[in-house]
């Protein structure tokens, strides 16, 4: 076990090492840590301006329905543009934007106002993540170079994800859900434009090709990781909205989010250790294997009888996560058209984001209807469904 974790570290360490490869890195982890600070900051924001959790949840929604958007035109124009211009434009628009939604709140303008400035603060998030992938493509030596650092974009995200809420909280405690959401905004400006100063940003281009309005999406084996990584966002998205049930079944609501943060920690977990080390087999022999196991996994959810057990349950089904998704990435490589790498990771998000939405509308309507048993089996069914098209369209993802 020992041995394992230091072939693991090194293998990290490895590609810190590479030529032009850490400023980035920090520079993407900088940026991406508000993704994970806007959600709870501008639902604060919008709750203290109209005293409705409803409008204040459609804000985050415009917000997010936004951030959809914008990260495959983003995407889009990176391939073709380079990522320069791009990020530092998208930065300037997202710091107006997101000035902009504070103004309105303070001055308690319509709500209307709010829903259009939170849709552009999310339309102009610079995509790191998005951006970082796309230069592991070319900075790592090889394959296995390329898993791990996929797996290190994953990673990321997750730590901003368990992380990012906590700091939120501390700042509207100690100053106010305004200075929250420009935080996020600052340190999203600060990350996209350091990340685009660096030499491997400034350098990077992508491969000329023409596809069509579909981008990506022209391609058989990139419609596969859409419909499958849609089936894994529908899937997290029920249970997004059955564990805050649990919780308030037993007199807790607020203990949701712990249960949430489990998931995401056992996600952590799954992240590191599959990029640690190599694993046999092609690649998208992996997809559906994941899947399934996840499909069981959440379906066990079903059974926990108590607090303790659901816990351990959360961080058993977590370490599917970061695997799945990092499999889903890796295999752009060879599913997405040459030339639209960025464009193709932005992509496979949308596909999750979309996903998670219409899980969290079935999982309430199971939830409000049947009971949270029933939301875990359905969950763990539309883990499986995605694992029986992963199967049925391998051939699609072969290479060439």
């Amino acid at each position: 076990m020992l041995e394992h974790a230091r072939v693991g570290a090194r293998r990290y360490s490895a590609l810190l090492a590479l030529p032009e490869a850490r400023r980035p890195v920090i520079a993407s982890a900088v940026g991406t840590m508000p993704i994970g600070m806007f959600g709870l900051a501008i639902l604060l924001l919008a709750d203290d301006t109209t005293g409705s959790f409803a409008v204040a949840g459609r804000v985050v929604g415009a917000f997010g329905l936004g951030n959809a958007v914008g990260a495959v035109a983003q995407g889009r124009l990176m391939d073709r543009l380079g990522q320069t211009r791009v990020l530092r434009t998208a930065a300037a628009l997202h710091a107006l934007a997101c000035t902009a939604l504070v103004v309105a709140a303070l001055q308690d303008a319509p709500v209307a106002v709010l829903y259009a400035a939170g849709a552009a603060g999310g339309l102009s998030l610079p995509q790191l993540p998005a951006a970082m992938r796309s230069l592991w493509s070319t900075l790592a030596r090889d394959q296995e170079q390329r898993e791990t650092a996929y797996a290190m974009v994953t990673i990321v995200f997750e730590v901003a994800v368990i992380t990012a809420p906590v700091v939120t909280a501390a700042i509207v405690a100690v100053a106010s859900p305004p200075v929250a959401v420009l935080t996020g905004a600052s340190l999203c400006v600060i990350g996209a434009v350091g990340f685009s100063l660096t030499a491997a940003s400034r350098t990077w281009r992508g491969e000329a090709h023409d596809v069509g309005w579909l981008g990506p999406l022209a391609a058989p084996g990139m419609r596969t990781v859409f419909l499958v990584l849609g089936a894994f966002g529908t899937a997290i998205g029920v249970v997004q909205v059955l564990l805050p049930a649990f919780a308030d079944e037993r007199g807790s609501a607020e203990a949701g989010g712990i249960y949430l943060g489990l998931l995401s920690l056992g996600s952590l977990a799954g992240g590191l250790v599959y990029g640690a080390r190599s694993w046999p087999g092609e690649t998208r022999r992996r997809l559906p294997v994941l899947m399934l196991l996840l499909g069981v996994a959440l379906a066990l959810l079903a059974a926990a009888s108590s607090p303790v057990v659901l816990a351990v349950l959360l961080v058993g089904a977590g370490l599917l996560l970061a695997p799945t998704s990092v499999v889903g990435s890796t295999l752009l490589d060879t599913a997405a058209p040459r030339g639209t790498v960025t464009e193709a990771f932005a992509v496979m998000v949308m596909g999750i984001v979309a996903g998670t939405a219409l899980g969290n509308a079935v999982g309430g309507a199971i939830v409000e209807d049947a009971s949270y048993e029933a939301g875990a089996l359905a969950a763990g069914a539309i883990a499986a469904l995605g694992a029986a098209l992963a199967l049925a369209r391998g051939r699609t993802l072969a290479p060439g």
